[in-house]
């Protein structure tokens, strides 16, 4: 099931606010920095946020005719909400404004300001592409000839010492108090600051022939970057970069951990590591043959094991890749023959998790990757048969959709039905069938599995969660939390002009509810983990915003929205 959350980018009218985002209403009377992220939207009249339980705040307005054509134009196809950011403790903002774009490459600059609520607006640079707040009230931004600078504030205006010209790309650590950057000509260098924001000496060069930077941890003090050449190379608290891997094909890095697994060419591989591994494969794979002929042995063939579902025969896997792990000090080989990886689900527990898949043309083996180990699952699974798989990695438990014909009756052959697999201590379980009707898994967490029904003509699919049936025309849907059922779906959505609405309903998780239809026509919403939501809603060039509390209660925040933003991390 392919799910998404539907964007928001149309022109609007004008701003009027008529209620308060939460329950409180009292303005700001200290000086304390805000916790929580803010709501922040636009209209054609400006830019604004509210906190949790105060009144909406103006961060800009549009009023200059320059601004409103520029609104009118293109503001549609480039947020300004992702242009906001604020200090370390939320009391100044930063924005921009005076938008341009560039015809020929296609990319928008602005006007980067800075102000405190209710205080003046200054002007920080002009023609800013790209920016991110550092250490001691700095910031560091890209100007659209691509002159990586860091500005700070004097007293009487704001400054810029430009730092290298024809920035590729460049990242902010968390703490704010380091950052790095590469290039045009494949430099890559690393910036440390203090806590008021003064540089701790001069940029220290990392790397040379840098193509780009591949994946940088929350602090920095993990990043892997690669050249033209197909090499895989990593920095630890911004040291020089060592080359973890040459002829790298396919890399995945997992963000907790900041460990990799990746697929190299065969021939890179030192010939003594391959035969020692290839004996570590053999062993392996002839105790799994095996421990499959002992459990035939012991059990009587019924119907069911006859038509079993997944194909239990050995593959012989075809050249491919060889799969290698690396955990920040060692490289480690971990299988030969590799076609391809994926690790969506590493983010969802605290250890390595991913997925190997050995073998190519109409069958491989998966493997399951957990930390420094490819573990053998058993799950030998024909490609014309599998139609979607997915791992709960905090379970390490399997879930995929297999069709196959019976010779009764009409049958589709984009449906199939729901297999589950868990691998423990003891090997994979036996192989349990769920439900069916469905053509994939769009997410399999804390024990739930949500699935659906695609329409090929449509982007559209059946919204179905541990086998009921929610709805059928669901465009998109968001938990509530990464444990339970509850979330907010988006269904039958329907075209008007250039625009997209469909009804937002709410379900709690019940076996017998299928949902409470909050509001109507809504084109963009996100859920919060209390159950709270913000929507925009309504047809034509503006919509409304709305507050939907965990409570039940509504509020309507601005009449006429273009787009919202509720997360300062997006």
């Amino acid at each position: 099931m392919r799910v998404r959350k539907l964007a928001a980018a149309v022109l609007g009218l004008c701003l009027t606010v008529t209620a308060l985002w939460g329950c409180g209403k009292a303005e700001r009377t200290t000086q304390a920095g805000h916790a929580a992220d803010p709501l922040i939207w636009y209209n054609r009249s400006g830019l604004y946020a509210c906190f949790p339980g105060e009144n909406p705040q103006e961060i800009a307005g549009f009023d200059s005719a320059g601004e409103t054509n520029a609104v009118q134009r293109f503001l549609g196809r480039h947020d300004p909400t992702q242009d906001v950011r604020f200090d370390e403790t939320r009391e100044q903002v930063y924005f921009c404004r005076n938008y341009r774009e560039d015809t020929s490459y296609g990319f928008f600059s602005g006007e980067l300001c800075a102000r405190k609520f209710g205080g003046a607006v200054e002007t920080v640079a002009a023609d800013i592409v790209k920016y991110e707040p550092t250490a001691g009230g700095t910031l560091l931004g890209e100007d659209k000839t691509g002159a990586l600078s860091l500005y700070r504030r004097t007293e009487k205006s704001w400054q810029g010492e430009v730092l290298a010209a024809l920035v590729l790309d460049f990242r902010v650590s968390a703490d704010r108090q380091s950052a790095v950057y590469l290039t045009g000509d494949g430099n890559l260098y690393a910036l440390r600051l203090t806590e008021s924001g003064e540089q701790r000496g001069g940029a220290v060069k990392l790397a040379s022939g840098m193509q780009q930077i591949s994946f940088a941890s929350a602090d920095l003090r993990q990043l892997y970057c690669s050249d033209a050449g197909g090499s895989l190379c990593y920095s630890a608290d911004l040291h020089p970069v060592q080359v973890v891997s040459v002829d790298v094909d396919q890399s995945i890095f997992i963000r907790k951990t900041g460990h990799a697994y990746y697929l190299r060419d065969e021939h890179s591989v030192p010939e003594e590591q391959q035969q020692k591994k290839a004996v570590s494969d053999v062993k392996e794979r002839g105790e799994e043959l095996a421990r499959r002929e002992s459990e035939a042995t012991a059990e009587e063939p019924d119907a069911a094991s006859a038509q079993q579902q997944t194909a239990m025969s050995e593959i012989t896997p075809a050249e491919g890749k060889t799969l290698c792990y690396f955990d920040g000090t060692k490289n480690q080989i971990l299988l030969h023959n590799v076609s391809r990886l994926s690790a969506v689900y590493a983010d969802r527990v605290q250890a390595d998790r991913a997925l190997a898949w050995q073998g190519s043309g109409s069958g491989f083996s998966i493997y399951l990757l957990r930390d420094s180990a490819a573990l053998n699952t058993g799950l030998h699974l024909i490609d014309q048969g599998l139609l979607d798989i997915a791992l709960d990695a905090g379970e390490d438990k399997f879930y995929y959709v297999l069709f196959r014909p019976d010779g009764e009756g009409e049958q589709d052959p984009q449906r199939g039905t729901v297999f589950a697999r868990a691998y423990t201590a003891e090997g994979i379980e036996k192989e349990e069938a769920l439900f069916s009707g469905v053509s994939g898994i769009s997410n399999a967490q804390g024990g739930n599995v949500f699935a659906g029904a695609e329409n090929p003509n449509e982007s559209y699919a059946s919204l179905v969660v541990d086998g009921q049936q929610l709805a059928e025309r669901v465009a998109s849907y968001e938990r509530v939390s990464e444990t339970g059922k509850a979330l907010f779906y988006l269904k039958d959505v329907f075209p008007n002009g250039d625009d997209k609405g469909g009804t937002l309903v709410k379900w709690d998780g019940g076996a017998d509810n299928s949902g409470e239809a909050l509001f109507y026509g809504v084109s963009d919403y996100e859920a919060e983990e209390d159950g709270s939501a913000v929507l925009l809603t309504g047809y034509g060039d503006t919509k409304e915003l709305w507050y939907y509390g965990a409570d039940g209660t509504k509020q309507r925040l601005d009449e006429a929205a273009i787009a919202f933003r509720h997360r300062e991390s997006e």
